[in-house]
């Protein structure tokens, strides 16, 4: 998974954004163990973008910049924040802000799926450092030898992600081989000299987009992609609220 946008982090083991000690789930581990629900989002609060699945960016886009990254794997990235290690929508107390769309990538942690470039199998992981992780009988991952409904319910929720990151994956790339994706910084002025630059993020050049052929956007409209452009496109309105916030942090 991509990398949060300018993170000049260096890990000796490199993990996938938010997960500090991710593995794969099993009985003889796991027996016990119950996972409270999500109140507390302090876990995302020094990550500045996180992925997004093809059918949330509709959504993401009133809330957030979209940008996208060919950097390892095609994606589109969510902007949470203009500083390396800093997610506006995350308060001091763990809350995110009111009314905004939390991402998909927030929402299924501490569940992950796990990948081997020589097989196409998945395995469902879980971080076992998350601080949500409990020995109680409350919420608990396995139940006389069997997942739980909870789960089941994360393996599914992590699949269907995966295969949203795999559709956007495809659109990405798809706008890299048209030519259609700059490769600018954006600089923004948030006050007398506290300039940031976001030297990663690459965004659709509209004009390139309009100048498509025919036979291109009917391609487009035909495989979903349409709806994706325009979802980056209008998500660009709302740097200013990005700026604002930061202004505030």
């Amino acid at each position: 998974m991509s990398e949060p946008i300018n993170s000049s982090a260096e890990r000796s083991i490199q993990h996938p954004t938010l997960y500090r000690r991710p593995r794969p789930m099993a009985l003889d581990l796991d027996r016990g163990l119950s996972l409270q629900p999500h109140t507390d989002f302090r876990f995302a609060r020094a990550t500045n973008s996180v992925a997004l699945g093809a059918v949330e960016l509709a959504s993401a886009m009133h809330h957030y910049p979209i940008v996208f990254t060919t950097t390892g794997r095609p994606a589109a990235l969510a902007v949470l924040g203009l500083e390396p290690d800093l997610n506006f929508f995350v308060d001091d107390n763990g809350r995110w802000q009111p009314d905004a769309y939390i991402p998909a990538y927030i929402r299924r942690y501490p569940f992950i799926l796990s990948e081997r470039s020589d097989s196409t199998e998945l395995t469902l992981c879980i971080d076992e450092e998350c601080d949500r992780l409990r020995q109680s009988g409350d919420y608990p991952l396995f139940t006389d030898g069997q997942p739980t409904q909870l789960t089941r319910d994360a393996l599914n929720f992590c699949r269907e992600f995966h295969e949203q990151t795999q559709i956007t994956a495809t659109f990405v790339a798809a706008l890299l081989e048209s030519g259609l994706l700059v490769e600018n910084e954006a600089r923004l002025n948030l006050e007398p000299g506290r300039d940031i630059t976001l030297g990663e993020a690459r965004f659709i050049d509209e004009a390139k987009f309009n100048a498509l052929p025919d036979t291109v956007l009917l391609e487009w409209r035909l495989r979903g992609w349409l709806p994706l452009v325009y979802s980056h496109l209008f998500s660009m309105t709302k740097w200013r609220a990005l700026a604002r916030l930061a202004a505030i942090s």
